[in-house]
């Protein structure tokens, strides 16, 4: 069991095949680390940094900055969705 515990860890910022997100990156906003995953019209951003109970907005604004550093593109004004951990969100990269 303890040897499948590594891979089990190294695929937590991976995006679930089916999603079509074909680029990633990572970056540091607002207090926290993020691993993005992304392709023209949608993104995802993993919170990767240990914090106790952080709060839901902090991480919010920190995906939305950490996404548009890595992607170049602007995120859609409310499509940021998820929780302290997942955060889905579409993209403007016109």
């Amino acid at each position: 069991m303890w040897r499948l515990f590594p891979l089990l860890l190294a695929a937590c910022g991976m995006p679930h095949p089916m999603d079509g997100l074909a680029f990633s990156g990572s970056a540091e906003a607002n207090g926290h680390s993020y691993r993005i995953n992304w392709n023209r019209s949608d993104a995802q951003a993993t919170r990767t940094n240990p914090v106790w109970r952080p709060g839901l907005a902090d991480v919010t604004r920190g995906a939305i900055l950490a996404t548009e550093e890595v992607t170049g593109c602007t995120v859609v004004p409310g499509t940021a969705v998820g929780d302290v951990a997942l955060l889905r969100m579409r993209l403007d990269c016109g």
